[in-house]
């Protein structure tokens, strides 16, 4: 018997990741009406705090209750999130939707109504305004795996909303000024919860979000979606990415007052959110050979080392252009801590699990603008809590190459 051996072979080449752009994600079905509902349905988001605080002024009540009002429906809102994420994994997304935005919308209606001098009663509507606000962010998330066709687009639309939920913070306080400005808080009051039901209702009534349907949970007991080791050490490192953010408003306060220059006090948050938009466009535009896990640490050191210009203080034309670095690492960070997490989440508990990760950084924001109040502002406060986050990202990536995820990210 003869053999013949075979010829030379040439090396079959990878084919190299696609790049998908914003544009693409916005041509395919559904995919503006979802961003665009979400973005408006969350605006109140970045209403709520600054038309609480106006309110109270308006009706000769102090800082401080305005403030206490302001954090009371922060807080609730990172609390609701998860609950409404867990009941959306085990019902769909209409009711929560919907049945939220109308008890939030309520709530904010009954502080218009009956002002801001009864004290329990303010603050009782605004619990109930942020225990309820729809959980928009964590329903979008679990959407954008069924509505679009591969990982590329995946990656793509997740930066997609990481850079445009930048602009829930920029144009909420900003609406909410003028709005009070125009028309007074009690209109204020009633727009932010309108809003928030037209945004919540174009998702809800939306083909995707009507057929969504949960797929079968994996385990279950009071944990839920907690239940996730590596779910948890991201989250933790969430918290400490936005204790960063929280206590930028309190360094830049501080940087306006030792300027002299009070307009900086607005302009260095707004920088940074310019630049999240930024970095996650730029982003979204270039192909990522690394794993979600390396591309999670890498973006996560450039995001800790960008705080450390600032530190120096020099000036605030150079300061507020410094301010856009964080921001460029920011948004990919975020980008890719929501593809893990689609790794990481249990089966049946993709919105429960985003709806985490919501209060993880409302959580984070708090700790951070009170840990940044004894430090006098200082800029070392941010970056030693990006610097906290990184080490817990690294035990993320590992976890996530060690279970060898089927996923790709080409």
């Amino acid at each position: 018997m003869t053999s013949t051996s075979p010829g030379p072979t040439t090396p079959i080449e990878a084919a190299p990741p696609v790049v998908v752009g914003w544009p693409s994600v916005l041509r395919l079905p559904h995919c503006t009406r979802l961003l665009g509902g979400t973005l408006l349905g969350r605006i109140p988001l970045g209403m709520a705090p600054v038309v609480l605080l106006l309110a109270v002024r308006e009706q000769g009540g102090s800082y401080t209750l305005g403030a206490a009002l302001a954090g009371a429906f922060g807080l609730a809102v990172a609390a609701g999130q998860p609950l409404l994420g867990r009941l959306a994994d085990r019902i769909g997304q209409t009711i929560p939707l919907v049945a939220g935005a109308l008890l939030s919308a309520i709530a904010f209606t009954v502080i218009a109504v009956t002002g801001t001098g009864n004290l329990p009663a303010v603050l009782t509507a605004a619990v109930v305004a942020g225990v309820s606000a729809p959980p928009l962010e964590a329903s979008l998330r679990a959407l954008w795996t069924q509505v679009v066709p591969s990982p590329s687009y995946l990656r793509a639309a997740y930066s997609l909303d990481s850079g445009s939920q930048e602009l829930v913070y920029v144009a909420g306080p900003l609406l909410a000024t003028a709005v009070t400005a125009v028309a007074g808080s009690t209109a204020a009051l009633l727009a932010t919860g309108l809003l928030g039901l037209m945004g919540a209702a174009a998702v809800a009534t939306s083909v995707p979000s009507r057929t969504w349907r949960p797929t079968a949970r994996s385990g279950s007991g009071v944990l839920g979606a907690l239940g996730s080791a590596g779910l948890r050490l991201l989250l933790l490192a969430l918290i400490a990415v936005g204790a960063s953010l929280g206590a930028l408003n309190v360094a830049a306060l501080a940087a306006a007052e030792r300027s002299g220059a009070t307009w900086l006090s607005g302009a260095l948050p707004a920088a940074l959110s310019i630049g999240a938009l930024i970095g996650s466009a730029l982003y979204a535009s270039r192909p990522w050979q690394a794993s979600p896990g390396t591309q999670l640490v890498t973006t996560g050191a450039g995001f800790t080392a960008s705080w450390l210009p600032l530190c120096l203080d020099m000036g605030p034309y150079t300061s507020l252009a410094l301010a856009v670095i964080p921001g460029m690492f920011f948004g990919p960070l975020l980008t890719s801590a929501y593809q893990c997490l689609d790794l990481l989440a249990r089966p049946g508990m993709v919105t429960e699990s985003f709806g985490w990760l919501v209060s993880a950084f409302g959580i984070g924001t708090a700790l951070g603008t009170a840990a940044a109040g004894p430090g006098n502002g200082s800029w070392a406060v941010p970056a030693l809590a990006a610097a906290v986050a990184l080490p817990l990202l690294q035990v993320v990536r590992r976890q996530l190459d060690q279970s060898r995820p089927s996923r790709t990210t080409s």
